[in-house]
């Protein structure tokens, strides 16, 4: 049995992975994650982009892998510095290759990440700020535009202001997948992360996979 790790910016997910089947999903929040980590085993594989939650998994595990350009992948990455490319993405990557050799990836969470593989080739895609990024943007910059539910919305036109905040949201963020979408349309779309079903659900197509990063870990583990 190995740990599978996925540690974002808000919050960190585990699952306890046996061959077969994902078992026992956790999801702390980050912060409560870097006081303390409740699981602990022998190994973990993990993808982080939290270094400061490092040393906590190295002291939970005996054997830890973390998520990096530098260990054996089984897709090929085409970036410019590689080295910099979030350890959530190159996971997602892998994920992809449960749907076949190509497809497109849409993380929607903190912020709203849509990646692009052929033929087992990481080629890139496009980094939006998320729905609560942007809610709080407005919010701040301006004086009189309210706070809003971080919400999609298919209602448009908007007939109040905090309508109009959300359907503009909402659409930017559909108007850019669709962009890309079109580009690509042999190829599957999976929605994952903590709104990607809203978002999938709103575009009115594409797969939601909650597992998708796991599966991309499990990928990547079968490489090593």
């Amino acid at each position: 049995m190995v740990v599978l790790i996925d540690a974002g910016n808000t919050f960190v997910k585990a699952v306890i992975w046996d061959g077969k089947a994902f078992e026992n999903l956790i999801r702390i929040p980050t912060k409560e994650a870097e006081q303390s980590f409740p699981l602990k085993g022998k190994k973990a594989i993990i993808s982080s982009v939290v270094p400061s939650l490092k040393r906590t998994f190295e002291e939970a595990f005996e054997s830890v892998t973390f998520i990096n350009v530098s260990i054996p992948l089984p897709v090929r990455i085409d970036y410019k510095n590689p080295e910099r490319l979030g350890a959530d993405r190159i996971a997602l990557a892998c994920g992809v290759l449960d749907y076949g050799d190509s497809g497109i990836v849409v993380s929607a969470g903190t912020t709203v990440v849509v990646d692009i593989v052929i033929e087992k080739t990481f080629i890139g895609g496009i980094i939006l700020p998320g729905v609560k990024a942007i809610h709080r943007a407005l919010n701040l910059v301006t004086e009189q535009l309210p706070e809003v539910e971080d919400k999609f919305t298919d209602t448009f036109p908007g007939k109040s202001t905090a309508e109009c905040i959300k359907a503009g949201t909402t659409l930017a963020m559909k108007g850019a997948i669709k962009e890309i979408t079109q580009k690509y349309p042999e190829l599957p779309v999976i929605f994952t992360g903590g709104y990607g079903n809203k978002l999938r659900e709103s575009m009115g197509k594409g797969i939601y996979d909650p597992f998708l990063i796991f599966k991309g870990l499990v990928k990547i583990s079968e490489e090593k």
